[in-house]
Formats: structure tokens, sequence, C-alpha cells
């Protein structure tokens, strides 16, 4: 586990040491999350949660780079991120839903794409689609006054990729500075569970709203000479 730990550390490393060196721009976002488990069905084929309570929106942050891939209008990024998921839910005993939350945090690397379908120097519409790897860090359930550690436990997936979409509106302030309001939709790859219950599927779906703020660090008119 350590030395997978530690080959994941180097490989994200130069990954984005690599980026850095032909990023533009470097970012900052923050927003607020939902998650639920999406599809689910459990080793005997059947669907035993109830997702009819309320979502809870959990703050995340990340941080990343981009850089242009083409014209200007089609731009790649590479970030981190780190998540935090409270999921209420239920699962049926007999026809009782007996309430049961999740309580998650995951560290994720994501990269991906945007593309301006409004182009405009002050003011860009842009759609994005990127793939993200997801590590489970901490994880806990409770139902009724039973707390289980699910990480130390190892009945929960510890990661899982997964697939995002969705839409940003952009401003340009300054030959220095944008922002952005962003809305992502991502969705696991839904498969068998192979950490933990064997043959228990689902897609770990979120809903994600977030702003952002982007710095230019390769601006052909502005030199850069530290800090931004």
């Amino acid at each position: 586990m350590l030395r997978n730990k530690m080959k994941y550390s180097f490989l994200l490393f130069f990954t984005i040491l690599i980026f850095k060196v032909n990023a533009q721009q470097v970012y900052f976002e923050t927003g607020l999350e939902s998650a639920y488990f999406k599809d689910y069905v459990n080793n005997m084929g059947e669907n035993t949660l109830d997702l009819n309570y309320y979502k809870s929106y959990d703050f995340f942050l990340e941080s990343g780079f981009r850089f242009n891939i083409y014209n200007d209008r089609l731009k790649g990024d590479i970030g981190m991120s780190y998540n935090s998921y409270k999921i209420n839910t239920g699962f049926y005993s007999g026809t009782e839903s007996i309430p049961l939350t999740y309580s998650l945090t995951y560290v994720t690397i994501k990269t991906g794409v945007n593309f301006s379908i409004v182009n405009e120097p002050k003011f860009k519409v842009l759609v994005h689609t990127h793939l993200s790897h997801d590590w489970l860090m901490t994880g806990t359930n409770k139902y009724k006054d039973v707390v289980n550690d699910i990480y130390k436990d190892n009945t929960f997936d510890r990661t899982f990729i997964r697939f995002h979409k969705g839409i940003s509106v952009e401003y340009t302030m300054s030959d220095r500075i944008s922002t952005y309001v962003k809305y992502n939709i991502a969705d696991s790859l839904r498969e068998e569970n192979k950490d933990s219950n064997i043959k228990e599927k689902y897609t770990f779906h979120t809903d994600a709203i977030s702003y952002g703020i982007l710095f230019n660090i390769n601006n052909p008119r502005n030199k850069c000479y530290g800090g931004f």
C-alpha cells in the first residue's frame, strides 16, 4: 500500500511538472458539491437504497494549471482537488427505510479540455469534459447510533474513475486576471466493487457549482517577474 501511494505521488508530481512548463494560467476554484449512489444494486442484484433523503452540499477546493491547445479557443487543464461529501440515504429492512449517512473525503487528480462556444475578448462561454482519478482518504457511515469506519474496514471502494462534463461562464477582468462560474456533473465508471463488497455495483454521481479565478503566468504583453 505504501509503495502504491509513493508511486501515485511521484506520477502526480511528474505530470503536474510537465504541464506547468507549458502552462499559461493557474487557477483556484471553490464551490459546493453533492453526491449520491446512482443505479445501486447489491450482490443479489437488488436496489436496497432509499434515495429520497435530502441532499447535502459540501465545500470543495481545487487548483491547477491551464494551457492553450488550439487558437486560444480549445484549452487543456490539469488540477488537484480536495472533496468532502455527506451522503444522506437509507437502506430498506423489509418495508422500513433506515436512515444511513456516509461521510467521505477524497483527493482527486483531474485533467481535460475546455472549448469556448462564445469566445469574445472579455466574455466566454465554455463547455468542458474531464477525466479524474479519485482516492478515498477517510470514510464512515452511520445508522442509528452505529458508526463504521468503512475505510479501515475496507467495505467501500477506495478509488474510482469519474467522467466530468459541464459549462462555465468566464469574464476577463484584466490582462492578468479572469473569473468564472462553473456547473459540473460527474459519474464514476459503473463496475463491480473490487475493493470490498463483491458484485456490488453503483455509479458515484456528483453535482457541483463553483467559482474560480485565473491568473495569467505566461502573458506576452506582461512579463512576469515573480508572484501574480
